[in-house]
């Protein structure tokens, strides 16, 4: 398989990142939760409300998602609102994912069939993250 040379930049952005967070100075933890870098060729759907999780004052119903296909896996990735009445959850469905956040429904048409027993989700730090193998 040909190298990337996007994915040299990728590692290399990854490796500078976990350096600067492992020299962050120590009076003030907990200001990194975390952070993901994925590299290979993928598509990748445009983000939906703003990429830097700001809030734009509006709530309009609508779930912020981005959707990014990878090599074995589809990802989804959304934003989970802190005053939510009852617990989000995802309906995983070989071609298709609802999200569902109290009233909002986000129905995400997937780019290719999965297999929805190695598929899964968290929802983590105010991230859900869904998982689904490609079949």
């Amino acid at each position: 398989m040909p190298s990337n040379s996007d994915d040299d930049i990728y590692r290399n952005i990854a490796r500078l990142l976990e350096h600067l967070l492992r020299n962050l100075p120590q009076p003030e933890p907990g200001q990194v939760v975390g952070f993901t870098v994925m590299t290979g060729t993928g598509r990748t759907s445009p983000p939906r409300g703003d990429p830097f999780g700001q809030e734009t004052g509006d709530d309009d119903g609508v779930i912020d998602y981005e959707c990014v296909e990878g090599g074995e896996e589809v990802f989804v990735t959304a934003r989970v609102p802190a005053d939510l009445r009852t617990a989000p959850y995802v309906d995983i469905t070989p071609r298709q994912i609802r999200i569902v956040m109290d009233d909002r429904v986000a129905e995400i048409d997937l780019p290719v069939p999965i297999d929805i027993r190695h598929s899964h989700y968290r929802i983590r730090h105010g991230v859900m993250d869904v998982s689904c193998r490609k079949r």
